[in-house]
């Protein structure tokens, strides 16, 4: 008697499905028997295969380049975040050079080097980094030039409208300031993508935030000082 339509049918597409079957599946060798096959074994065998090949085809490129997106974005990372680790290190030197100068026999007071260090110099040789990194990092450090140019506006108004040791606690207020923000930047890049912490031998965060307090807290007080001077002259003392 001819073979059935039916018959016909599942026998083809059981030959093509075979290549498909799950292992343990194959260890039934009643499955491989086209007579055993029906409509809803088939559907689902070849339901099966699809996402098999969906995922050989699709998920498995895309999980590959999701991968090698997070590897390029990581080591752009860390790459960022060493020059961020310099910049601060920059910053807490002029501290210190300003600091250690002496004052000249015929000036009341010392040279202060008004110069913050020049905005770090990122890697420009891997766009797709760049494009792989979260969002929000990325504009944290596209932006930190833009707050160094600013920072030193302000200095430069100082040196030219300022007086006496006010320009020293700008120079330090300001250069604390951004070499804390480029500590900081830094270690979220780190904290993101799981690098290790930065090994230093020197604790330059906790030295830049204790110049920085020192110099809001001289800035304080000299605003103080100028506040009540003012009150001097305008509203004089006629008590005496």
């Amino acid at each position: 008697m001819p073979a059935s339509k039916d018959s016909r049918i599942s026998g083809t597409v059981a030959q093509l499905l075979l290549p498909f079957a799950r292992v343990t599946d194959v260890m039934n060798f009643e499955i491989l028997d086209p007579l055993n096959w029906d409509w809803p074994t088939i559907i689902k065998g070849a339901f099966g295969a699809g996402l098999g090949t969906v995922g050989v085809q699709v998920v498995w490129p895309f999980l590959q380049e999701r991968r090698a997106k997070k590897d390029r974005a990581a080591y752009l990372a860390l790459r960022v975040a060493v020059t961020l680790e310099a910049y601060a290190s920059d910053c807490l030197e002029l501290i210190f050079e300003n600091a250690n100068l002496q004052e000249p026999y015929d000036e009341q007071y010392p040279d202060w080097n008004p110069i913050l260090p020049k905005e770090p110099s990122y890697p420009d040789d891997d766009r797709d980094g760049w494009r792989s990194m979260t969002r929000s990092l990325v504009t944290r450090c596209l932006n930190f030039p833009n707050k160094v140019r600013g920072s030193q506006g302000m200095i430069k108004s100082t040196v030219q409208y300022g007086h006496g040791d006010e320009l020293s606690d700008v120079i330090d207020e300001h250069a604390a300031l951004r070499g804390i923000e480029a500590w900081e930047i830094a270690t979220s890049l780190r904290k993101e993508y799981h690098l290790p912490p930065s090994e230093v031998v020197f604790d330059y965060l906790e030295a830049l935030r204790s110049r920085l307090n020192g110099a809001l807290a001289a800035k304080a007080a000299r605003e103080e000082s100028q506040a009540a001077m003012m009150k001097g002259i305008i509203f004089p003392d006629t008590t005496t």
